[in-house]
């Protein structure tokens, strides 16, 4: 099966390319080669690949800096996730189209189901919420897959970040009044080989299982990494971010595994071995 990439040398590409190159054909390209706000970067791309199946991992990612440049977003985000969609629909190609938790405002007070009406924050959420709109109606069978706080290899994440901060500081304050499920991007790879293999359409909800605040996640890192921080809470008004984050993003896992038979593992048990074996 061939499948035709964008967004490849993010952070969630680096840490699925190795798996899913040894289950499809690949053509794997970043910004410098496919922009996908362009019809005829994409076009050029599709005729050449012929592919079965587009994975949509490119996206404007800096939260705070959307709310600075929503223009910018709204054309990346939005426009551009519907512009791949409408090139796959012309040729005939599956569409696996990635998307946020910041779709939900956090307020729910329980795990988000896929059919709960969305309510983002954000500016980057509000144009990850109309990408994935356009993706669907221009493609009714694409499959867009929600997930959250990822980290891995290969790109800014908190677990990297937190624990440099320590090391440089012996000291660090973190927000403790949002919750969420910290996800090691490779543990996407098996659930996005799976959504490929057996056709799925729709909104699917996929992120390592538990919860945790950014707080408590810090305070993990470090008890896995034998490190003595001092570690102290602060709140979301104190650390003074330009975009609102969810207060309680946590997804409920359990369309997704009732779909593809997949139980996704504990956020500590991922943790752990990202932390002890290098990613």
């Amino acid at each position: 099966m061939k499948v035709l990439i964008s967004g490849g040398k993010g952070l969630l590409a680096g840490s699925i390319l190795p798996f899913l190159g040894e289950r499809f054909d690949l053509a794997v390209y970043d910004i410098d080669e496919w922009d996908i706000t362009s019809v005829s970067s994409g076009k050029g791309l599709m005729d050449q690949h012929h592919p079965d199946v587009v994975l949509n991992l490119a996206a404007m990612t800096d939260v705070d800096g959307c709310e600075d440049r929503a223009e910018l977003a709204q054309r990346v985000n939005a426009e551009g996730a519907g512009t791949v969609a409408a090139l796959c629909a012309a040729a005939g190609a599956r569409l696996v189209h990635i998307s946020t938790d910041y779709v939900f405002d956090g307020t729910k007070g329980s795990p988000y189901r896929e059919d709960d009406e969305p309510g983002p924050a954000s500016v980057y959420g509000r144009t990850k919420l109309a990408g994935e709109r356009m993706v669907l109606e221009r493609l009714p069978g694409a499959a867009v897959i929600r997930t959250q706080w990822l980290y891995g290899k290969g790109g800014r994440n908190f677990v990297d970040t937190i624990a440099k901060l320590a090391r440089q500081h012996g000291q660090v304050r973190v927000v403790d009044d949002q919750r969420g499920s910290p996800t090691w991007a490779r543990d996407l790879a098996v659930p996005i080989v799976s959504v490929i293999e057996k056709g799925l359409s729709g909104i699917y909800h996929v992120s390592n299982s538990g919860s945790c605040t950014w707080f408590e996640l810090a305070k993990a890192i470090f008890s896995i990494l034998n490190m003595d921080v001092e570690t102290n809470p602060i709140s979301s008004g104190e650390l003074g971010r330009k975009a609102a984050r969810p207060a309680s993003s946590v997804f409920d896992l359990s369309k997704f595994e009732g779909a593809t038979g997949i139980r996704m593992r504990g956020w500590l048990d991922a943790l752990r071995e990202y932390l002890t074996t290098g990613g």
